[in-house]
This record gives C-alpha cells, sequence and structure tokens, in this order.
C-alpha cells in the first residue's frame, strides 16, 4: 500500500469543488468510481458536501497556502480490500496526519491494475477555522502503511526511499510513462566511461562519443544532449558532482569552440534517442507499434498547430466584425436628432450588445477548440497503447501485457491454460503469457496500462488479464454466463476456479442448470471437482455436448437463468427450500404444478420432480391462462390438460 499527498503547484488554482468533480466523475465507464463516502459534514451528498466545505475555507481570511489537501492511497495489485477495510484505512491515515476531525469527501477507483481511493481533505478546521499543514507527512504515512499492512494483511510495500531529487523523478517517470529517460540513459550506457576518464579532454571525449556536452550552469554542471535536453551532473551520480571532479581532475577546463565543433560533426558511436522501456530492457516486438505511435503523434501535432491557427484566424475575424458593427451603430446613434438622456441609453444598449456579441464568440471560440482537438490530444506511450487496445488492436494489447509480471488479484476468477491457436503468433516467444483475443459484442469500459480489459455488462464488470477471468462482487446471473461462455472458448473445458465460497457455489450451479460441458477445479481448496455430483454421468449420456451461454441470451432462459441463481442463494441460508434447476418446455410432458413467477416480465412455470427439485420453465402468458384454476400438486402438461388433481382446497 502506496499513501502519498498530491500536491497543487499554484495555491491560486486549488479548488477543492474542481477536486471532488474529478474524483467522482465516471468519465463515461461503468466500473471506475466504487464507493463515494462522505465525512465530518451535515451533508452525505458529495456535492452538497462541497459547499458546505467550501462555506468553511471562506471563515479563514488569512491563510494564503493551499486549503486543500489531495491524498492518494493506492493498493498493490494483489490486494482487494473490502468496503470496511477501506474505510478503517482512511480514517486511520487522515488522523496519522492530523486530519481526524476535518471535513473530506473520499471515492474508490477501480479502473486500473491497483485499486486506489482518492481523498479530497478540507485543511481548515470546521470549528476553529485554523489550517493545519502537516509537516513530514511522507514519513507519517510511511510509518502508518507499514502498520496498516500488518493489520489488515496487505501486501508489504516498501516505504524506504531509494533514490532522490532527479533520479528519483527519472525512475518514476520511466516507470509510468514506460519510456526511458535521459538521466537513466546516461546512468545504464555512459556512467562507467565518465567515472574512467583521468583528465577533463577525456570526459569530454567520453561525453561527445555519447552524443553529450558538459558545461558550467550556476553553481554546478549540466550533461546536455544535441537536442538540447539536460540533466545535473550530480544528478547522474554524486561523483560527477562539480567540487567531486574539480577535486578529481583539477580546474574545470572548457571545451574549446573547435573542439565544440568537432564533437558536434563527429559521429556518435551512440546518442540518447527516447523509446520504450520494453525495448530498453530486451522484450521486443514494440518497435513498429513506437513508430506508428511517433509518427500518429507528429501528424496530429501538426493538426493541432493548423486548428488552432484557423480558430485564432476566425475568432480574430469575428472580434473585428462586431467591433465594426458596433462602431457603426454608435455612428447611427451619434446623427440621430435626440436629447443627451436618450442618446445615453441607446449608447449603453449598443455597449451591452457588443459585450454579449464578444461573449458570444469567446464561448463558440472554446467549444469549436474543444470539439476538434479532443479527438487529436497527445497522449502518452502507454495511454496510447490503451486507447489501441480498446479499438481492438491486437498487437498494442500484446505490448501492454508483456510489461514485468504482477502479483495476482485476490478476486474472484477463472482461470484455465489458453488453447493453442487462441494466442497470437510469436507471443508466447517474447514471454507474454495470455491471449490477445477480444470477445466481440461486450461493451470494452476501459484497458488498463498492463492490458487488463474490462468488460461491462449492467453493474457487473469483467476484467480479461488473458489468462484470467474476474468478476466484481456483485456480478449478475447474465454477467456470470458471460463470464462462463468467455472462459469456455479461450481455456476449454478444464476451467480454474478461484474465489469465496459464494462464487465457487454460484459457478456450480449456473455450470449445472446450462449443462455445460465442463470440468472445475477449485484451487483455492485445493480439489478438483465435477460440475455436480451426478451429473458428469448425465453428460455422458447427452447425445452431444451443449454450447456455451450465449452473450445474447433468450429473455425468458434469462429470467429463469437468474431466478434459479436467486433461489439457490437464498436456499444456503433458509433450510427446507428446494433445489431449482432449468426445466425444459415440452408440450407433453407431464409434470406436477407447483406455481408460477413473473420476473422481469417473463413468466416462469414451476414443476416440481420425485427428486425433491423444482424445474424452472420459461413460458408465454398464454400457458399460465390455461394453467389458471389449476392447484398445486396437480399432473398437468403444457398444453392445459389436467391428468389428476391432488386433494385439498383449490386456490
Amino acid at each position: 500500500m502506496i499513501a502519498k499527498h498530491i500536491p497543487m503547484r499554484s495555491a491560486r488554482r486549488s479548488s477543492f469543488q474542481e477536486l471532488v468533480a474529478y474524483i467522482t466523475h465516471a468519465k463515461d465507464k461503468t466500473v471506475r468510481v466504487g464507493e463515494v463516502r462522505v465525512t465530518n459534514c451535515h451533508q452525505q451528498e458529495a456535492q452538497d458536501a462541497v459547499l458546505e466545505v467550501l462555506a468553511t475555507q471562506l471563515q479563514n481570511k488569512r491563510a494564503c497556502s493551499d486549503k486543500t489537501y489531495h491524498l492518494l492511497i493506492s493498493f498493490d495489485a494483489g490486494d482487494h480490500p473490502t468496503v470496511d477495510t477501506l474505510r478503517s484505512i482512511e480514517d486511520e491515515l487522515c488522523e496519522a496526519l492530523g486530519f481526524g476531525e476535518h471535513q473530506r469527501v473520499s471515492a474508490v477507483h477501480a479502473d486500473t491494475d491497483n485499486l486506489h481511493l482518492h481523498v479530497a481533505i478540507n485543511k481548515i478546521h470546521p470549528k476553529r477555522f485554523t489550517i493545519h499543514n502537516p509537516y513530514g507527512d511522507y514519513q507519517d504515512l510511511g510509518a502508518a502503511c507499514k502498520r496498516l499492512e500488518l493489520v489488515h494483511g496487505l501486501v508489504p510495500t516498501n516505504h524506504e526511499a531509494i533514490a532522490r531529487g532527479a533520479h528519483s523523478a527519472a525512475m518514476d517517470m520511466e516507470h509510468a510513462a514506460g519510456m526511458e529517460s535521459l538521466l537513466g540513459w546516461i546512468r545504464r550506457q555512459c556512467l562507467e566511461d565518465l567515472r574512467g576518464a583521468e583528465n577533463w579532454q577525456a570526459l569530454h571525449r567520453a561525453l561527445g562519443q555519447s552524443g553529450l556536452m558538459l558545461r558550467e550552469q550556476g553553481n554546478g554542471f549540466v550533461v546536455s544532449d544535441r537536442e538540447g535536453r539536460a540533466v545535473k551532473a550530480s544528478s547522474i551520480a554524486r561523483d560527477l558532482s562539480k567540487a567531486q571532479l574539480v577535486k578529481r581532475l583539477g580546474p574545470f577546463e572548457a571545451d574549446g569552440k573547435q573542439q565544440v565543433q568537432a564533437a558536434r560533426e563527429m559521429r556518435a558511436i551512440r546518442a540518447y534517442k527516447p523509446r520504450p522501456m520494453s525495448a530498453m530492457e530486451g522484450r521486443g516486438g514494440t518497435e513498429d507499434l513506437y513508430q506508428r505511435y511517433q509518427t500518429e503523434q507528429d501528424r496530429n501535432r501538426q493538426a493541432r498547430i493548423q486548428i488552432r491557427h484557423a480558430l485564432r484566424q476566425q475568432k480574430k475575424d469575428q472580434l473585428s466584425q462586431a467591433k465594426e458593427k458596433a462602431r457603426a451603430r454608435r455612428g447611427l446613434i451619434r446623427g440621430l436628432e435626440c436629447d443627451s438622456l436618450s442618446r445615453r441609453v441607446l449608447y449603453h444598449q449598443a455597449g451591452a450588445g457588443l459585450r454579449e456579441d464578444l461573449q458570444a464568440i469567446h464561448g463558440q471560440h472554446r467549444a469549436q477548440r474543444e470539439l476538434l482537438l479532443s479527438p487529436i490530444k497527445p497522449l502518452a506511450w502507454f495511454d496510447w497503447l490503451a486507447e489501441r487496445a480498446a479499438m481492438n488492436d491486437r498487437q498494442a494489447l500484446a505490448a501492454l501485457r508483456r510489461r514485468r509480471h504482477r502479483a495476482q488479484r485476490k478476486a474472484n476468477c477463472l482461470l484455465g491454460t489458453i488453447r493453442q491457436g487462441r494466442g497470437e503468433a510469436g507471443v508466447e516467444e517474447a514471454g507474454f503469457e495470455g491471449a490477445s483475443e477480444m470477445f466481440p459484442g461486450l461493451k470494452i469500459d476501459g484497458v488498463t496500462r498492463r492490458g487488463t480489459i474490462i468488460y461491462a455488462d449492467g453493474e457487473s464488470a469483467i476484467r480479461d488479464s488473458g489468462n484470467r477471468l474476474e468478476v466484481s462482487e456483485g456480478i449478475k446471473q447474465q454477467g456470470l454466463e458471460i463470464a462462463l461462455a468467455m472462459a469456455i472458448k479461450r481455456f476449454g473445458r478444464h476451467v480454474v476456479i478461484e474465489g469465496n465460497a459464494a462464487f465457487r457455489d454460484r459457478v456450480l450451479h449456473v455450470a449445472c442448470a446450462l449443462k455445460l460441458d465442463i470440468a472445475f477445479t477449485d484451487r483455492t481448496e485445493a480439489l478438483t471437482q465435477s460440475v455436480a455430483p451426478g451429473e458428469e454421468q448425465a453428460q455422458k449420456q447427452a447425445a452431444a455436448p451443449q454450447e456455451p451461454a450465449s452473450l445474447d441470451p433468450d429473455p425468458g432462459l434469462e429470467a429463469a437463468r437468474r431466478y434459479i441463481a436467486e433461489r439457490e442463494m437464498r436456499r444456503r441460508q433458509i433450510a427446507g427450500i428446494p433445489r431449482h434447476v432449468l426445466g425444459e418446455a415440452k408440450p407433453h410432458a407431464e409434470m406436477i404444478y407447483a406455481g408460477w413467477r413473473r420476473v422481469d416480465g417473463q413468466f416462469l412455470l414451476l414443476a416440481s420432480s420425485a427428486t425433491d427439485e423444482v424445474a424452472v420453465i420459461p413460458v408465454d402468458a398464454a400457458a399460465i391462462a390455461r394453467i389458471a384454476q389449476v392447484r398445486r400438486g396437480d399432473v398437468i402438461t403444457l398444453n392445459g390438460r389436467v391428468l389428476s388433481r391432488s386433494r385439498g382446497l383449490a386456490r
């Protein structure tokens, strides 16, 4: 678990309202925002709490610093804490920072590989109206995270500084953006040569062979490449600082002008070029993608320049026309023969009309700029790959999934070995485990930076990471059937179940109800079991295995399956409820009438059997009308014929 403060670079631009709008905005995604919680406010809705917080901040007129504290709490990919655990962690971290009594709004985000929590905190105390700026908050957060990881059984995370300053920023950039930094490239490719230089000329020569130059700036040295990118020499290594180099090599000797010109003309042995970290780490397959990325970004950059220029010229022309129109109107007013009061009123109306025209022009310009520039906005490397993957680009999806192995999430999921022919050619040789195949007909809610595709089906979500299909906690019956169909198509007949007992039971019962030809391995309890006792023999006697659940099920079957799942869940809680299974609508088959139900507008007939099971059969309204006078326990057929009546009073 990592907890960090995200500061605003300018206190003037800080806004509690905009921060809450960002953390609670779904961005047209189903699974982005989870629970939104309001703490220490009289209002319970986030938007109402914002007004209360703004009113509290206005009570402090003296504070000039940022009045809003943005706390980010991110969890390891293998952690999936419950709602109660998230609340407890939020409360304890805010208490450790001294914000226990302060107003705050938090929101859980689940649209990435790492579950994370955003907390917007009002730094103004709601009663004393004083500002609280925690000193050394990174140390308090690190100590609190260590303790909470032990208390809640979370994956331990390093909370000590590995690097500082520019080196730390370069490491963060390489990890987050996936691009090799100039500082990292110099440390990996040139550091030994720079340390081995015995004089200033040898140092300049070693730098020139790498397309680099050393110059004085301020009180230190700066190393720059031919395109102007520069880093501090002391950031590369402490023994390359100005004080250490002067101590080792003597007074600084700048490279002469002729030598500088020769170094520029000399063909460098190697030179820094931004490239994906995967290529640097020896994981190929991204060169063509990166070339496409650069080409597209360059094309979009030129398009943005042209669009801005055209919109700027259009805005300038419209402003000139509006001002010319207002000038002509004032000339007409000047020529009127009227008293001074009437002329003043007319001038005021002309000025008001001009201001309205100018505001309309500026508003139209902003709207057009947003409309035309949003499709070609600049994207980082990983963001571009995720966008392409969401557009069914298998090569981009495979590049995302080639990243370093991450911890497996503790979640309800279906796993298996991908059948031959389901993966992309050459993927296995590149070290990528998992197919890049997508499932058409499903809504892609998003693609994470590690290549996890998030499918949305109503409020249910399925996370596809290749050889692993994770389902959300509150997944509906239809979503579970879709997940099973995806697992069968990708893994074949043998599927591994991982998750809690309730999820495993639901999967088994759904597979039984659909009579799927599938065998499950329960990895959670390290045992192998078939679909259900007695089901395997029944499947062997079937003429042919049935197809997986359709991605577009019949409404009657969908209602029947949902009703069966609900009854099965209730049966585990209340003893005496018989087992419900999906039945077949055979017009002349005899059955014992057990009632009927209406689920989602669909009619379901209930028929009991001698094995204490209730068959749920989707029927039409006419069938229900034919058996309207039938009592429970009567032997009937679907055509409405009553074969025998049971004793007792009619309903």
